[in-house]
């Protein structure tokens, strides 16, 4: 006694689905833009009180007192790298490859199987598995052969599950066993991987207790500098003998100590050590 296979969407089905938006085409993760990484490390607040200080200090005309302005370049290049790097992987961050899934269409009385890209399946297509296919979409499963899933990359789960009809496969899971059909249920965006790759590819800026004690430090320096650089030139112009240049000078030596930037320059080392020996072992920071 033969089966009845199950039966693909016909052209006027496919189209229908198309207009619908109905696709596995998935939009492009929005995620944080080149521009907005050197942005985002070049006007922090270290950076702005360094900057003040080494405009005052380049107004007078002495360039060599300007050299901790390198610390701005310092600080700012060690997070740009750093983000840039971990934007390159998360934009390569793809739990579904690009394999040609076998997909039932109609033609004529019958169905055919062709091999369609994974953006070209659309929603209720019949898809065709067999040893070693990824599943592409969620889905149903039509049909069963003696068929197991691995579901490793996406549960944990080291043993193969069987699948018989009725059961529900995942996209991003492998076959690992027998062969089979399903129907898909969930395309683009709502497909289980999709969403576990949206989800693991945004940007989320960690507030560290370390970061957080900096800035506060860095927020009462802030107010400091204004009554403290004041009263520095009041006393250099009028109880010593030295110039304005002189007195600018000298306001910026004993303010640039304030800051501390070295402790925010050695904690960005820090962390680019550490996240230079966790991609090492195949972290992602």
């Amino acid at each position: 006694m033969s089966v009845a296979l199950a039966v693909g969407l016909s052209e006027a089905d496919v189209a229908q689905r198309v207009a619908e938006g109905k696709t596995n085409d998935i939009p492009t993760r929005a995620a944080r833009s080149v521009s907005e990484i050197i942005r985002g490390n070049v006007f922090t607040r270290i950076n702005a009180i360094l900057g003040v200080l080494l405009i005052i200090v380049l107004s007078t005309g002495s360039v060599i007192n300007g050299a901790f302005g390198l610390l701005i370049i310092a600080n700012s290049g060690i997070g740009i790298i750093q983000e840039l790097r971990a934007k390159q992987t998360l934009d390569k961050l793809a739990i579904v490859g690009q394999a040609k899934p076998m997909v039932r269409r109609q033609s004529g009385a019958g169905s055919v199987s062709v091999a369609l890209a994974p953006s070209e399946v659309v929603l209720d297509d019949v898809i065709e598995l067999g040893p070693g296919d990824q599943i592409v979409v969620d889905g149903a499963i039509l049909e069963a052969a003696n068929l197991e899933v691995d579901e490793s990359l996406l549960t944990g789960e080291a043993d193969p599950i069987a699948k018989d009809a009725g059961d529900q496969v995942m996209s991003g899971s492998f076959v690992v066993a027998g062969s089979g059909a399903y129907r898909a249920t969930k395309v683009g965006r709502e497909a289980y991987a999709a969403k576990l790759a949206e989800e693991a590819s945004k940007f989320t800026l960690v507030k560290s207790e370390l970061r957080s004690g900096i800035n506060k430090i860095l927020q009462f320096i802030t107010y400091l500098l204004v009554p403290a650089g004041a009263l520095i030139i009041y006393t250099q112009l009028f109880t010593t003998d030295a110039g304005w240049r002189e007195s600018v000078l000298r306001m910026v030596g004993a303010l640039v100590p304030m800051v501390p930037e070295g402790l925010v320059l050695m904690t960005s080392i820090a962390f680019a050590v550490g996240v230079v020996r966790l991609g090492r072992r195949q972290c992602l920071v």
